[in-house]
C-alpha cells in the first residue's frame, strides 16, 4: 500500500515507486483513534496515515536485531493460527492492521496478529526489500524468523500460518510464499502481483488475490514499473499461481461477495478448479475500485479470515 496506500504512493517494491507521480497518492486521510467496530475502512477520518503509528500497543519482540509487534488474544492458548501483516511503502504494521480492522478481530476470531515493520529508506519511509541486503540478510529471512519466533514463543499452530500484504507488502507476501511455501499455508495479496520469473514454490500454497479494476498504481491489466519491469495482470497473476499449485481445471465464477462500502458493486469472485486437496486459488475483483479500497467492516476482515481459516496447510 503505501500505507495502506501511503502518503507517497503505494510502492510495490524498493525503488520502483520513487516516481514523482506517486508522491501524490494519499496525502488525504490521517489515522485517528477508532471505535471497535466501523462501518467502512475509510470512514470517520480513518484511513491511510503518514507513518506515525510505529509504536507497539501490544507485545514487542525482537529477532535478527529487529523488533516486531504481536497481538495475542486473552487468555493466550496454544494452537492458535497466525496472521502476518506485510504493510505497504510508507505505511507500518500498525497502520495496516487498523485499516483492515484486524486488531478488532483478534479476540473475536481468536488468532495471533503479527505486525512487523520494513526497513527505512533514505527518506525514513518504511518498505520491504526484495533483494538481499549488503549484510547478507534480507526481509524474507527476517519475516521467516518472525514466523518461527511466534510459533515457538506462543505455541501457535504451524499448519495455520497466514500472510496478508498490500501493494509493496503484497509483492513481499507473494515472494514469501514463493520462497517459504513449506511454512505458509495461505496468503492474501491486495493490490499486488507476483514476480513469476523468480517464483518457484516447493509446495502448493493457497492464494487469494484482491484487486481494484481502477487501481492507478498497480494496474489491474498489468503494466511496467521502474525497477520491476513488466508485471502481470491480475488474471495472469492468478493463472500463475494456479499452475504453480498444480490446479488442472479452468477458472470459474462463484457467488459475489458484499465487502465494499460507498455503494460499490459486490466483489466478483473467481477461482480455479482441479487444485490439489486443501488448496485454493481465488480472486476477488473490485469493479471501479482503486488502490486503497474502502472495505465494509467487519464484512471484509470476516471474509478474508474465513478464506484463510478454510485453508490450513494440507496434511501429507
Amino acid at each position: 500500500m503505501a500505507k495502506p496506500g501511503g502518503k507517497r504512493g503505494s510502492a510495490m517494491g524498493t525503488v520502483f515507486w520513487w516516481s514523482p507521480l506517486l508522491l501524490t497518492l494519499v496525502s488525504a486521510v490521517q489515522l485517528q483513534a477508532q471505535p471497535p467496530e466501523r462501518a467502512c475502512a475509510l470512514s470517520n477520518g480513518v484511513g491511510i496515515g503518514d507513518g506515525a503509528h510505529l509504536s507497539c500497543p501490544h507485545t514487542q519482540r525482537t529477532v535478527l536485531d529487529r523488533p516486531y509487534c504481536v497481538h495475542v488474544p486473552a487468555p493466550p492458548t496454544a494452537g492458535l493460527p497466525v496472521v502476518l501483516l506485510v504493510h505497504g511503502y510508507t505505511s507500518s504494521g500498525e497502520e495496516l492492521a487498523r485499516y483492515l480492522d484486524l486488531d478488532a478481530a483478534v479476540e473475536r476470531r481468536r488468532f495471533i496478529l503479527v505486525k512487523p515493520n520494513g526497513r527505512a529508506d533514505s527518506s525514513g519511509e518504511l518498505y520491504w526489500q526484495r533483494a538481499p541486503m549488503a549484510s547478507g540478510r534480507d526481509d524474507v529471512e527476517y519475516l521467516t524468523a518472525v514466523i518461527d519466533d511466534v510459533v515457538k514463543a506462543f505455541g501457535a499452530d504451524s499448519s495455520r500460518v497466514f500472510v496478508i500484504g498490500h501493494s509493496n507488502g503484497a509483492l513481499m507476501a507473494n515472494r514469501l510464499a514463493c520462497e517459504r511455501s513449506a511454512r505458509i499455508a495461505a496468503f492474501v495479496s491486495l493490490a499486488g502481483t507476483v514476480e513469476a520469473s523468480s517464483c518457484h514454490p516447493a509446495q502448493p500454497v493457497s492464494v487469494l488475490t484482491v484487486h481494484g479494476t481502477k487501481d492507478k498504481y498497480v494496474l489491474y491489466e498489468g503494466g511496467t514499473l521502474q525497477g520491476l519491469g513488466s508485471y502481470r495482470s491480475a488474471a495472469a497473476t492468478l493463472a500463475f499461481w494456479a499452475k504453480a499449485d498444480g490446479c488442472e481445471g479452468s477458472r470459474t465464477a462463484a457467488k459475489p461477495l458484499s465487502i465494499m462500502c460507498d455503494n460499490a458493486p459486490e466483489a466478483a469472485v473467481f477461482s480455479y478448479e482441479g487444485c490439489p486437496p486443501g488448496i485454493a486459488v481465488e480472486h476477488w475483483m473490485l469493479a471501479g475500485v482503486g488502490h486503497v479500497p474502502n472495505f465494509a467492516l467487519p464484512a471484509w476482515p470476516n471474509a478474508v479470515l474465513d478464506f484463510l481459516w478454510a485453508h490450513p496447510k494440507p496434511q501429507k
